[in-house]
């Protein structure tokens, strides 16, 4: 049976997801058949040194089961399997019916053949080839099973039976033809039930593999954070409201700087510049939601909530300006100064845009403060300015210096800002 085609080419990696899938169930038929193999030699030994009368031929018979899926189990670990093996193994599984049947001929006579385990195994060779995820495998196993059948009844026991078995019709070929037809059915079944099985695995694998490539997409664009809040799928339409410390950065004196270089040097130190700088605003659990030409926005307390949101985002700012020191004096970014303004308050997090693009962000009028609080860094020539919103989520063990109440632009109100004097007395703006 084939799988339903698909309407839209598999991602990348899916043939490999799916066929490792399928060789681990194939590992796990050779495992459970190698265990059936070991207990049934295991007992068959035991048998033959308490002195039972056990044909030497059905110890070989366990042996030699024994082994091959031993040699198979072997083959899938060492990545030597092939495919037509699965077509031997289930041939075996089949065949283990008629040795059955064979070995209670030489010991019990044809009736008991007939009658006993022998044939009973032919079903258990075709149910063993379901989990191998191979719906054609599974009819090929009800073919093999019936052909088996019908071989070793007419052409085996019907001849040794006697005439007082053979008028009781057990023997007659058309029974033994629905038996085999039955056989056949069992392994459509099978067929059946293998590719539903396999068709529910390639979706799932699908699924995963176009999951992991989503996540390698989204993670060039987003934060590990918002990406997995995006495929949670746990963002509320509309966005919602909490209590965020928005931090604004932004680099003295860029545009003197772009216009006295090549765009391609200027590119290439805000790519040096912005990658130090996310790496410690992820160490502080902090949300890089935007590159502003120069500068960025910085977001602590969202998409997840942190108690500790205002310290996080003071401990990343003092270790932010101290990598643009750094920088600055070993020569990786000459000239390198930056500011950065922190305000606490409510805003609205959640996805913006339209249907073809939305973009994970914040919104509210703490991000607008935030903003002009960066700005005013340049006025009062500080490095890095907090409000007293900040301050008092920060709480009081901290050392700032109170810097009085400043006018901002769009805001009636003054805001009184803070700052670190320790910072300041080595990065003056």
């Amino acid at each position: 049976m084939r799988a339903s085609p698909r309407s839209s080419p598999a991602p990348d990696g899916f043939d490999a997801v799916l066929g490792e899938a399928v060789r681990h169930m194939e590992s796990r038929v050779a495992h459970v058949a190698t265990s059936a193999g070991f207990i049934a030699t295991a007992l068959v030994l035991v048998a033959f040194f308490a002195g039972s009368q056990i044909p030497a031929i059905i110890l070989c018979a366990t042996v030699g089961y024994l082994l091959w899926y031993s040699c198979v189990s072997l083959l899938l670990r060492t990545g030597r399997f092939r495919p037509w093996m699965r077509y031997a193994s289930s041939l075996v599984d089949v065949s283990m019916g008629t040795v059955v049947a064979l070995l209670d001929l030489g010991v019990n006579g044809p009736a008991f053949a007939l009658s006993a385990g022998g044939p009973a195994l032919y079903s258990v060779g075709i149910a063993a080839a379901i989990p191998r995820l191979q719906p054609r495998l599974c009819l090929f196993a009800g073919l093999a099973a019936a052909a088996q059948l019908v071989g070793v009844i007419h052409f085996i026991l019907r001849p040794a039976a006697s005439s007082e078995m053979l008028a009781t019709g057990a023997y007659d070929f058309y029974v033994t033809l629905a038996k085999a037809i039955f056989l056949v059915t069992t392994g459509a079944l099978g067929m059946v039930a293998s590719g539903s099985m396999r068709s529910l695995l390639m979706r799932l694998t699908e699924s995963a593999v176009e999951r992991e490539r989503v996540r390698g997409l989204l993670g060039m664009h987003v934060s590990e954070q918002v990406m997995e809040h995006l495929l949670s799928g746990s963002i509320p339409e509309g966005g919602e409201r909490r209590a965020v410390t928005v931090c604004f950065t932004d680099i003295r004196g860029f545009t003197r700087l772009a216009e006295s270089q090549p765009p391609e040097e200027t590119l290439r130190l805000l790519n040096l510049y912005f990658g130090r700088m996310c790496e410690i605003v992820a160490a502080h659990g902090g949300l890089v939601n935007k590159f502003l030409g120069d500068g960025m926005l910085i977001v602590f307390g969202a998409p997840t909530h942190q108690p500790d949101d205002a310290r996080r985002a003071l401990a990343a700012s003092r270790e932010m300006l101290a990598e643009a020191a750094r920088m600055r004096e070993q020569g990786e970014f000459p000239g390198l100064r930056i500011g950065v303004g922190l305000h606490r308050g409510e805003a609205v997090v959640g996805n913006v845009g339209g249907a073809q693009r939305q973009e994970y962000t914040v919104i509210g009028d703490t991000v607008n403060t935030a903003s002009r609080v960066q700005d005013l860094t340049k006025a009062l020539g500080r490095s890095l300015l907090l409000t007293r919103e900040c301050r008092e989520a920060i709480g009081e063990e901290e050392a700032l210096e109170p810097l009085g109440a400043h006018v901002v632009k769009g805001r009636v109100q003054q805001l009184e800002v803070f700052g670190v004097p320790e910072l300041d007395s080595r990065q003056a703006a």
